[in-house]
C-alpha cells in the first residue's frame, strides 16, 4: 500500500470573530495518496474551504497535525511553508487567481519560473498545456480580457504546467456554464492520472463520474469517506528551486503586466527625484554665505565674483604652458596675463567715468603772483579695471575690426569700426597701492575694435611696466616713442618747493616749463628718460635756484642706470619714468617681466568658483578668489532672506520625504492581489520582498534620470533657481543628492514590503502554529 502524500490526524482551525472563536476544522483526520481525484462536498461553512487552504499551505492550523510526505509541518517557519507551496503545491481558486494584467503566456509561465524552471523551458512548457486547454492562439492577449471559463481554464492550466505532485481546486466551476464545467472536470481527472487531486465542489453530480473518491463535510468535521473507484499512483519528480533569479522575475513582470501602475509610480518617482534635485540643492547652494557679505576691497580692489587670482606654487613667472594649462581647466572662458592691473582703474569718458577738477596754482611769489589752473581728475566710476587682450578658451576670433594694438600708446575698444585712429585720454589710478591723488595720464590710439567685454583693452607694454612697479617695488617704466625737444627749448624751470624752502607758499607738485620756440626736436637718446613732474621736484630739491638746463646737463641715477632728464610726464605718480622703447625692453628683459607671475582668470559662473580653484590647485597653483577673500561682513537683510531660503528648503524636503513613505506603499498596496496570487503558487516572501526593492530601485533610477534631463532642459531654458544650482553644485554632490532621493525611496520599499508581508504573507507576519520547535528556521 503506497505511503499517504497528505494526512491529517485530529486537526483543528479555529477563527477569532470578536471575543467568540469559531472551530473552521474539529479534529479531522484524513490521507490522501498521490493518484487519488477527491472530491469534498459540503454545504457553505462545512468547512471544507478551509481544508483546502490548509492542505495548500496558505492558512495556518492550530490543533493537530498535518503530514506532508510522512513528514509533520508542526514545527514549519515561513520558509518552510513558502517552499510547501512552490514546489509541491498548485491551488486553482474560484475567484480564478490568475494574474489579470499578464498575458495568457505570462500568466502560465510564471507559475513554473517560481519553480526554478529556466526562462526557455519554461515557455516550451507552457506552450503545451495551454495548447491542451485551447489556449494558445490567445496567448499574447491579457488575462483581463478573456471570458469567465477561459480564465479558469487559464488557472488550471497554470496549476497542470507547473511540476508539483498535489493539484487542489477550490470550487472552480462555480462560476461557470455546464459545457465549460465538464471541460475543467475532464483537465482534473487527466491531470489525476499521476498526481493528488483534490476538488473543492458543491456539486458533485459534475465529477462524479470522474472522482476516485468522495468527502462529504459539515460543521468542521468529515461526516463521510467513500472511496468510488480505484486509483493508480504514479511517482512524479519535483526539480530542485534555483535561488537568486526569481526577484528579478517577478520585479519585471509586475511592472510589465501593470502599465498604468508602472507609469504612475514613474511619473511619482521622477516628480519626488526633481523636487528633490532642486530643493536640496537649493538647500546646498544656500549654505554658502558669501553671497550674504558686503565686499571689502581692502585686499583686492576688483571683487567681481567671475574672478579668480592664480600663481604657481613656486611663485615663478607664467608661461605659454602655464597659460594653456589653465585655459583647459572647465569653466574657465579668459586669462589676463598681468594679473596685477586687475585691480587697477581707468577712465576714459569725461562727464562719465570722471569729471576734471580745476584748481589754482601760484608759480609766482606772494608779491608777484602768477597763476595757472591745474586739472585733476576725479573717478565717477571705480568698476572699470584696466585689462589687455585676454587669452580666451576656445581661441574665438577677438577683433571685429582694425588690429592689434602693436605698441605701448595703442589700445583695442568695444564698440563699431569708426573708432579706429581716435585718440582717447586716458586717467590710471590704483586706489590701495598708489598714493592719494597720485594718477598717470596717457594719451593713447585706437588700432582695433571687439564686441567682447566692455571698455577698452590695453598693450602688454603697459601691463609690464606697472606689473614691474608692483613685484620689483621699483619706478614705474613707460617706453617713449615720440619725439623730445632739445635742451635749448627749455629755461627757468624753477620747483614750487624752492619757494616753500623761502618760507613762501607754492603748490609743491608742479614746476614753470617756458620753452623756447625754434629750436627743434630729437629721438630720445639711450641716456635720455622723461620724468613726472613730482621726480622732477624731488631732484631740484638740493638746489632751489637750479634752472632745468643745469638738471638736464646732471647725470640723474635711477635704478636702471644713470639717465639725463630730458623732459616731463604729466602725471603725479612720482615713479613714472619714460625711456627710450629699446630701454624699456632690456629693464623687463633683465628684470624677467615677460608675462608675469600673477593671472587674473575669469569664469562662466561664480558657482563655479570651488572646483575651479581645486582643478587650478591640482594642477600646481595657488588660486584664490578676490570675492570669497574680501566678502567679510555681514548684510543683515541678505543673511535673513537665506535663513528663509533654508528654512523652506528643508521644510519642502521633509514634505517630499513624508510625501514618499505616504504614497509608495500606498502605491505597492494596490499590487497585493498579484502577489497574494504568486504567493499561492510559490512565490517565497524573501523574493516578493526583493522584488519590491528591485522595482522601486528600478523607478527611483529611471525617475532620476529623467529627473536629471528635466533639469538640464530646465537650467537652459533660463529657469534660474535650477540653473543655479547645476551650476554650484560638485558631480559627486548629485550623487550625494541621488543617494538621499534613493535612501528615502528604499525606506518607502521596507514599509511596502512590510505592508506586503501582513496582508500577503501571514504566516511570516506573525500567525504561528501552537507547538514551536526550538530549531524553526528564522523568519527570511
Amino acid at each position: 500500500m503506497a505511503s499517504p502524500i497528505l494526512a491529517l490526524q485530529e486537526l483543528s482551525k479555529y477563527y477569532v470573530n470578536g471575543q467568540n472563536v469559531v472551530a473552521g476544522l474539529n479534529k479531522v483526520s484524513l490521507s490522501f495518496e498521490q493518484g487519488e481525484f477527491v472530491a469534498i462536498t459540503g454545504e457553505s461553512g462545512s468547512g471544507k474551504s478551509s481544508l483546502a487552504h490548509i492542505l495548500g499551505g496558505i492558512l495556518p492550523y492550530e490543533d493537530g497535525e498535518l503530514f506532508v510526505s510522512g513528514k509533520p509541518t508542526s514545527h514549519f517557519g515561513s520558509a518552510d511553508w513558502e517552499r510547501y507551496r512552490a514546489e509541491s503545491v498548485g491551488f486553482i481558486s474560484q475567484h480564478y487567481g490568475i494574474l489579470p494584467g499578464a498575458t495568457v503566456l505570462e500568466n502560465v509561465v510564471s507559475a513554473l519560473r517560481l519553480t526554478g524552471m529556466d526562462a526557455l523551458q519554461a515557455e516550451l512548457d507552457a506552450q503545451v498545456i495551454l495548447e491542451e486547454v485551447e489556449l494558445w492562439p490567445m496567448r499574447s492577449r491579457r488575462a483581463a480580457k478573456l471570458s469567465s471559463g477561459q480564465k479558469q481554464r487559464l488557472s488550471i492550466a497554470r496549476a497542470l504546467a507547473k511540476p508539483c505532485s498535489i493539484l487542489i481546486a477550490d470550487e472552480p466551476t462555480g462560476n461557470l456554464d455546464p459545457e465549460n464545467s465538464d471541460k475543467i472536470i475532464r483537465l482534473l481527472a487527466k491531470a489525476a492520472q499521476e498526481r493528488l487531486v483534490i476538488l473543492i465542489t458543491h456539486e458533485f453530480s459534475e465529477a462524479e463520474n470522474y472522482v476516485t473518491r468522495h468527502i462529504t463535510m459539515q460543521d468542521g468535521r468529515v461526516c463521510a469517506d467513500a472511496k468510488l473507484r480505484p486509483h493508480c499512483p504514479a511517482e512524479r519528480t519535483i526539480p530542485i528551486k534555483k535561488s537568486g533569479e526569481l526577484s528579478g522575475y517577478v520585479a519585471g513582470l509586475q511592472m510589465r503586466s501593470r502599465p498604468v501602475w508602472s507609469a504612475i509610480a514613474l511619473l511619482f518617482a521622477t516628480l519626488t527625484a526633481f523636487a528633490v534635485f532642486a530643493f536640496l540643492g537649493s538647500f546646498i547652494v544656500a549654505l554658502d554665505d558669501t553671497s550674504t557679505r558686503i565686499y571689502d576691497s581692502d585686499a583686492f580692489l576688483n571683487g567681481d565674483k567671475n574672478r579668480i587670482v592664480a600663481v604657481r606654487n613656486d611663485t615663478a613667472n607664467m608661461t605659454q604652458a602655464d597659460y594653456d594649462a589653465i585655459l583647459s581647466i572647465s569653466h574657465v572662458e579668459q586669462l589676463e596675463q598681468f594679473g596685477y592691473i586687475a585691480d587697477i582703474n581707468y577712465c576714459y569718458r569725461e562727464g562719465v567715468d570722471y569729471r576734471l577738477n580745476y584748481s589754482q596754482h601760484n608759480y609766482g611769489t606772494i608779491r608777484r603772483p602768477t597763476y595757472m589752473e591745474l586739472p585733476a581728475p576725479e573717478f565717477l566710476d571705480t568698476t572699470q579695471f584696466m585689462q589687455t587682450v585676454p587669452l580666451q578658451a576656445g581661441k574665438q576670433n577677438f577683433l571685429t575690426a582694425g588690429t592689434l594694438p602693436q605698441r605701448f600708446d595703442q589700445i583695442v575698444a568695444t564698440g563699431d569700426e569708426t573708432l579706429i585712429g581716435e585718440t582717447i585720454t586716458v586717467y590710471l589710478r590704483h586706489f590701495a597701492d598708489w598714493a592719494d591723488g597720485a594718477y598717470m595720464k596717457l594719451e593713447l590710439t585706437v588700432t582695433g575694435v571687439t564686441d567682447q567685454g566692455e571698455g577698452l583693452y590695453f598693450h602688454a607694454d603697459l601691463a609690464r611696466s606697472l606689473t614691474y612697479m608692483y613685484t620689483a617695488n621699483a619706478r614705474t617704466y613707460i617706453p617713449w616713442y615720440e619725439e623730445v625737444p632739445n635742451s635749448a627749448n627749455y629755461i627757468n624751470y624753477r620747483n614750487a618747493r624752492s619757494k616753500m624752502m623761502y618760507g613762501e607758499y607754492c603748490d609743491p607738485f608742479h614746476a614753470v616749463v617756458n620753452p623756447v620756440p625754434g629750436a627743434g626736436t630729437h629721438a630720445m637718446a639711450d641716456n635720455e628718460v622723461y620724468v613726472s613732474v613730482e621726480a622732477y621736484v624731488s631732484v631740484l630739491a638740493e638746489d632751489p635756484r637750479a634752472n632745468y638746463k643745469a638738471v638736464y646737463e646732471t647725470d640723474f641715477s635711477i635704478d636702471a642706470g644713470t639717465f639725463h632728464i630730458a623732459g616731463l610726464v604729466e602725471s603725479t605718480l612720482a615713479s613714472v619714468t619714460a625711456v627710450n622703447p629699446t630701454v624699456f625692453d632690456r629693464i623687463m628683459t633683465e628684470n624677467g617681466v615677460e608675462n608675469g607671475n600673477q593671472v587674473s582668470i575669469t569664469i562662466s559662473d561664480y558657482a563655479y568658483t570651488k572646483r575651479v580653484i581645486s582643478a587650478l590647485e591640482k594642477a600646481g597653483y595657488y588660486a584664490l578668489s578676490p570675492y570669497v577673500l574680501g566678502a567679510t561682513r555681514i548684510d543683515s537683510g541678505l543673511a535673513a532672506q537665506r535663513t528663509q531660503t533654508l528654512a523652506i528648503c528643508a521644510a519642502a524636503m521633509l514634505v517630499i520625504l513624508l510625501l514618499q513613505l505616504i504614497v509608495l506603499p500606498s502605491l505597492f498596496g494596490a499590487e497585493t492581489e498579484s502577489y497574494r496570487t504568486l504567493s499561492d503558487i510559490g512565490l517565497t516572501y524573501r523574493s516578493a520582498k526583493r522584488s519590491v526593492f528591485l522595482q522601486i530601485l528600478a523607478f527611483s533610477i529611471a525617475g532620476q534620470t529623467l529627473a536629471l534631463i528635466a533639469i538640464v532642459i530646465s537650467s537652459a531654458a533660463g529657469v534660474s533657481q535650477i540653473a543655479n544650482v547645476v551650476k554650484y553644485l560638485y558631480g559627486w554632490w548629485w550623487v550625494v543628492i541621488s543617494l538621499i532621493h534613493l535612501a528615502s525611496t528604499l525606506l518607502a520599499g521596507w514599509l511596502a514590503s512590510n505592508n506586503l508581508r501582513k496582508r500577503v504573507y501571514p504566516r511570516t507576519a506573525g500567525f504561528r502554529d501552537l507547538v514551536i520547535d526550538e530549531d524553526e528556521e528564522a523568519v527570511v
